[in-house]
């Protein structure tokens, strides 16, 4: 997809990661939408962006918050082209039965069902058109588990799966899905979960935190090339290795002996 001109509406966009990818967008030429919880940060972002950059309040969590920005961004810049479901929340490490059933809920509600609300609120007009794109952020924890972070890791594998088996769906109507795995990305998010710690912990920390606005053109190029998986941080190449080998050894004999097998389509 040549994404000169086209409509881009990204959710979380008052920082960090959202903003980075509505300012690469724009350095393509495209007419961007930004979405927030928090107005005022959107429309900061807007500002600092430029190139029409459209900022609006949003809950994820809501259906009508979701229509409500659709009609607005149809109504200034035009139908959306391209979906960025990037607005998520994380939670302090902790071990899991410390988290609450509120944390939880939470957790869920905006990095998994803001998924789904934006997804099939936008999905069949993109298959009606028999085009349109998808990029949903999970997260580099949503390809590898991390020890206190479960409810966040569930979340994030969450938009994972979903996400590939929404590209099968769309694939025939000539409908792009792509999925983000930010590692640790310079963001409010990330700077929040320092706050903690030591002032010359924090400072390493921040060292080796990567700019938003490349990640934002890598989610840039894979729209362009309609690519599945967009991996910002390679150096967690090691990790999944060993976690899928892990899981590769599993594979042995069938529980039940003389067992056949085989897929249901197959």
């Amino acid at each position: 997809m040549n994404v000169t001109n086209k409509v881009i509406l990204i959710t979380g966009g008052g920082g960090g990661i959202g903003a980075g990818i509505a300012e690469a967008f724009v350095e393509k030429g495209a007419q961007v939408a930004i979405t927030d919880i928090n107005l005022a940060y959107a429309q900061a972002e807007a500002e600092r962006i430029g190139g029409g950059t459209l900022a609006l309040q949003h809950d994820v969590t809501s259906p009508e918050s979701w229509a409500e920005v659709k009609a607005a961004v149809e109504a200034q810049i035009g139908p959306v082209d391209v979906l960025c479901n990037n607005a998520g929340i994380s939670l302090p490490f902790k071990p899991m039965e410390e988290i609450t059933l509120d944390q939880f809920n939470r957790v869920m509600a905006i990095n998994v069902r803001g998924v789904f609300l934006g997804c099939t609120l936008f999905m069949p007009e993109m298959k009606a058109r028999k085009s349109g794109h998808i990029v949903n952020t999970s997260s580099a924890n949503g390809m590898m588990p991390h020890g206190t972070f479960a409810a966040y890791t569930a979340t994030k594998f969450a938009v994972a799966g979903l996400s590939e088996a929404i590209r099968m769906e769309l694939e025939p109507f000539g409908v792009g899905v792509s999925i983000l795995y930010p590692g640790l990305t310079r963001s409010r998010m990330s700077e929040g979960q320092m706050h903690d710690l030591p002032d010359a912990i924090k400072a390493a920390i921040a060292g080796k935190m990567m700019e938003p606005v490349w990640l934002g053109r890598a989610v840039v190029r894979a729209v362009e090339n309609n690519e599945l998986h967009i991996v910002t941080h390679p150096d967690h190449l090691d990790a999944l290795k060993a976690r899928m080998d892990t899981l590769y050894a599993a594979f042995g004999e069938p529980a039940q002996p003389d067992f056949a097998g085989g897929r249901i389509n197959d």
